[in-house]
């Protein structure tokens, strides 16, 4: 939890998008996405799972259940993820990272995925960089058992001492946001697990929603769940706004050419403009269906609701991410930034 004396969050960095609504909305929709149901192109199942606590009707981790890891690790919430990750895959066109890692020729012979979660993206990254030894880590075992060979999956706890044998040419995280409890030593050991050159990139979203030409309501059910979110998970010290310090924290643990950039992920398909039409139409449903395991350990752990009134609530805020009149969006950042060449990497911190 940020304390009086931490600095102020860095304002957002502006968008390289403008989002142009489109006009030709029924007056009738106001509460359903005339796209239906979207379903995720990705295939990959958990096959293989650690054993799994039960809460409010949805499953989390086991290892170490003290971390207070705030989003369930069941079949859902992987589906979800996976969903997720193809909406980063039309977000960056195609690409699986947005920094200058690996774009100079100098191959990444050793990369982590910090926070692997159902291991899509470090299967990816394996399967397009075969020259990349891939090491994906997890509170979680949520990963299939079938993977690229030169890919590997720990159960390990990203807040404790890292016991890497060799340093990293590029780490990446994503959607790390609430899943940290002390950013600035995950930069620092970040740091010191690169090799001199090597990236660490984050991309993540922040809250609250944002919306350029006031059709989201101060008083929406939409914004309300945002401010309650924030606050619950300020109170469990899993801040959902971690993303905003980034930069500032990346260039005190030593990295340099530290870039910030801001995307959009419109909340149902109201743009004009087809990509994000199509983004919007899949973050609706990402949210949608998601909504109940993103908030069910925020509400009941820090606020105190019962899961029967937090999911009479889920109703209202589910009713403005459908609505096409709301031109709201999430701001999703990322931020990546450099080790100087002239340092040296640890082999563990």
């Amino acid at each position: 939890m940020a304390s009086p004396q931490d600095p102020a969050p860095a304002a957002a960095p502006a968008a390289e998008t403008i989002l142009v609504a489109d006009d030709n909305v029924d007056e009738q929709d106001d509460g359903a996405s005339t796209y239906g149901s979207i379903a995720s192109s990705s295939t990959s199942i958990a096959s293989s799972v650690m054993k799994l606590r039960q809460e409010n009707g949805r499953k989390y981790h086991s290892y170490k259940p003290e971390r207070g890891y705030i989003l369930p690790s069941d079949e859902q919430e992987s589906a979800r993820l996976d969903l997720q990750h193809y909406i980063f895959c039309l977000t960056f066109d195609g690409e699986l990272h947005v920094s200058p890692a690996g774009r100079d020729g100098k191959p990444l012979k050793r990369v982590l995925d910090a926070g692997t979660g159902t291991g899509i993206w470090a299967m990816e990254w394996a399967d397009e960089h075969p020259e990349s030894t891939v090491i994906g880590v997890d509170l979680s075992r949520i990963q299939p058992d079938f993977a690229p060979p030169n890919v590997t999956f720990y159960v390990d706890d990203l807040e404790e001492d890292w016991t890497h044998n060799e340093p990293f040419d590029f780490i990446y995280g994503r959607m790390l946001t609430g899943g940290l409890t002390d950013w600035p030593k995950f930069m620092k050991r970040a740091f010191d697990n690169l090799n001199p050159g090597g990236y660490l990139e984050l991309a993540d979203i922040t809250f609250p929603a944002m919306c350029d030409d006031g059709t989201l309501s101060p008083d929406s059910a939409l914004l309300k769940w945002n401010e309650l979110s924030v606050k619950a998970a300020d109170l469990l010290n899993h801040s959902i706004e971690s993303c905003k310090h980034y930069k500032r924290q990346m260039e005190e643990a030593g990295f340099v050419n530290v870039v910030e950039k801001l995307y959009k992920w419109p909340i149902n398909s109201w743009p004009k403009d087809p990509k994000y039409k199509e983004i919007g139409a899949y973050t609706e449903q990402n949210f949608v269906n998601g909504l109940y395991g993103l908030s069910v350990a925020l509400f009941t752990r820090a606020l105190g609701w019962s899961a029967e009134e937090l999911q009479v609530f889920l109703e209202e805020v589910k009713k403005d991410l459908r609505n096409r009149h709301i031109h709201a969006y999430w701001p999703i950042w990322v931020v990546y930034g450099q080790k100087p060449e002239g340092e040296t990497a640890a082999a563990s911190a």
